[in-house]
């Protein structure tokens, strides 16, 4: 699935907005700034594992024609 999100990013017939809400996601993941802290237990980093889950499911559901 990740190969999947990284194929749809780089098809040249993915739409901009698409990108570009990939690539905030991905920013946000990697972000010392997350919506629950790191350092709260459990719930620091269920934010950015939901986030990551729902940005590969979404990628997962555009189909990229291969050649």
């Amino acid at each position: 699935m990740t190969r999947h999100a990284v194929a749809v990013f780089r098809a040249p017939e993915t739409p901009l907005p698409v990108k570009l809400l990939l690539a905030s996601g991905l920013v946000y993941v990697i972000s010392p700034w997350d919506l629950i802290p790191e350092w709260v237990p459990v719930f620091g980093m269920l934010d950015d594992l939901a986030l990551m889950a729902l940005l590969i499911t979404w990628a997962s559901s555009f189909r990229i024609d291969s050649k």
